[in-house]
């Protein structure tokens, strides 16, 4: 018997309240989550704080290694910290560019997950030393929302705390059941 697991994308420019949402959505519908793999890799092997161009593709695949391997263990939905199309827009950031193997990806994604949420940048910043900056972060929004619209992707702006920003996901996944 084939069982149909949701997976939900949630996307945003650093300090957007991703892992926090993906967490807390996993603990209310007591199913798996997938951290998000870049930070964790940035952590371990980024110099000057950048990756090189292979390096994010090693990201966008590790990632979907791992999401892989968590759909065997999800329960109903799968909530996606962070996806291809967001590693390609660090690509851009750091490098103007990014390689084909990427590009494919990211553009892969837009038909990899069920549902799609931006979160918006309305809470406070964390201004940790890895991240880049309050306005780098509005900026890395825009062209995530940007891009987005021109691939065509139906998504949904999350706003205000992650109480709201939970209420809204749980009324739009319970809608579609």
């Amino acid at each position: 018997m084939s069982r149909q697991v949701t997976k939900v994308a949630l996307l945003g420019a650093p300090s957007t309240g991703k892992t926090s949402l993906a967490r807390a959505l996993a603990q209310h519908y007591d199913t798996a989550w997938m951290p998000e793999y870049g930070r964790e890799y940035w952590m371990e092997h980024q110099e000057s704080r950048r990756l090189s161009p292979e390096q994010l593709v090693e990201i966008a695949e590790g990632h979907l290694q791992r999401e892989k391997e968590l759909l065997a263990k999800a329960k109903r939905y799968l909530f996606v910290d962070t996806e291809a199309i967001v590693t390609y827009h660090y690509a851009l950031d750091y490098h103007g560019a990014a390689l084909p193997r990427l590009i494919d990806l990211a553009n892969a994604a837009a038909d990899r997950y069920d549902f799609f949420f931006l979160c918006g940048t309305d809470i406070p910043y964390e201004d940790t030393w890895e991240r880049s900056g309050r306005q780098h972060r509005e900026r890395f929004q825009a062209q995530i929302r940007d891009d987005l619209l021109r691939r065509g992707v139906e998504f949904v702006e999350l706003k205000g705390p992650l109480a709201d920003r939970l209420e809204t996901v749980r009324a739009i996944l319970e809608g579609f059941k």
